[in-house]
């Protein structure tokens, strides 16, 4: 099982790296580096007021779920900390931060784990809902993206080989095969530690049930500001960078959603590398230039990296003093 678990990580990371070479191969780094020197300065700050305020907003949203009575400060560290480990190890840091805040005196495991299920299940209603209004305000662009980077070429390789089909097909039945011996093999090895970890799960899980009606509006309500953070932080960026200030709020709301879907990709870095290739292809559709679609990607992909760096770096030392005391 580290087998597989090592060479899935290795994997994802090759193929990140790769995806970055493919997305500026023919990008000349001279022009690169001039339309980077472009950028207005101011703008790098005012991306910290989205950026931040989404993460205290996020803090907030958890801290509903898990009670007044677990300390705010422990739940933010907590919170940066995980999307620190995130950029090494994707989904990792779910659990690091639910392992953090019971080191702080917080709630066990079991019962942050099922918070944070709750959390996930509200991102993905909220990622489904935009990428559907995302759909309908830049239905044709969103059309043609798809048709030119998803569907005609699959539907050429499909036409040009039958055996990749059936050797497709092979292979999802092998995959099935193995995850359900790994199931079985660990079904097997369940023991009382493990069944007690489960039921804390279950009332972490029910803590959305516990809560006030006035609370519940309170958390859709926070949900929905964390997203127009998400989407100021994009369209800030298109203002941060001259030769793409003209953007639209539709354009800036649909390289958003994009954004946040494909860096649900379980590649290191953020989706390093994919998130770079497809919003530069995106932002190609709309007129901007190679080297400015280019150029957009790596600073807003860049910008975030460096920010859960640092912010989530300073968590991680934060909380490794406060075990110590």
């Amino acid at each position: 099982m580290n087998a597989i678990r090592n060479a899935a990580y290795w994997g994802f990371l090759v193929l990140g790296i790769f995806l970055f070479y493919l997305a500026f191969r023919h990008i000349p780094l001279g022009e690169l580096k001039g339309e980077i020197a472009s950028v207005r300065p101011v703008y790098l700050l005012l991306l910290l007021i989205p950026s931040w305020g989404g993460q205290f907003l996020r803090a907030w949203r958890w801290q509903l779920l898990l009670g007044k009575e677990v300390r705010y400060a422990s739940i933010y560290h907590s919170l940066l900390f995980g999307y620190f480990v995130n950029l090494a190890v994707p989904r990792l840091g779910e659990f690091s931060r639910c392992a953090s805040l019971e080191s702080l005196g917080g709630p066990s495991f079991g019962k942050s784990l099922g918070t944070v299920v709750i959390e996930r299940v509200t991102d993905l209603f909220f990622l489904i809902l935009v990428s559907v209004l995302a759909f309908f305000l830049q239905n044709e662009e969103l059309k043609n993206w798809m048709d030119n980077q998803l569907i005609y070429p699959l539907d050429e390789r499909l036409k040009e080989s039958s055996a990749g089909i059936i050797a497709g097909l092979i292979m999802a039945l092998f995959i099935c095969v193995i995850l359900y011996k790994i199931y079985m093999a660990i079904e097997k090895r369940i023991n009382a530690k493990i069944r007690n970890l489960i039921e804390q799960v279950k009332d972490g899980l029910k803590s959305l049930l516990r809560l006030k009606t006035s609370t519940v509006f309170l958390f859709a309500l926070l949900s929905s500001a964390i997203w127009i953070c998400y989407f100021f932080t994009t369209w800030l960026w298109f203002q941060a960078l001259p030769a793409a200030s003209g953007a639209s709020f539709g354009m800036a709301f649909t390289v958003m959603v994009v954004g946040s879907l494909v860096k649900t990709l379980p590649i290191q870095g953020g989706g390093m590398g994919a998130y770079h290739a497809i919003i530069g292809g995106l932002l190609g559709l709309y007129g901007l230039g190679a080297l400015s679609s280019s150029t957009f990607a790596l600073l807003n992909h860049g910008y975030q990296t460096i920010f859960y760096l640092l912010f989530g770096g300073f968590s991680a030392i934060w909380i490794a003093w406060k075990k110590k005391k």
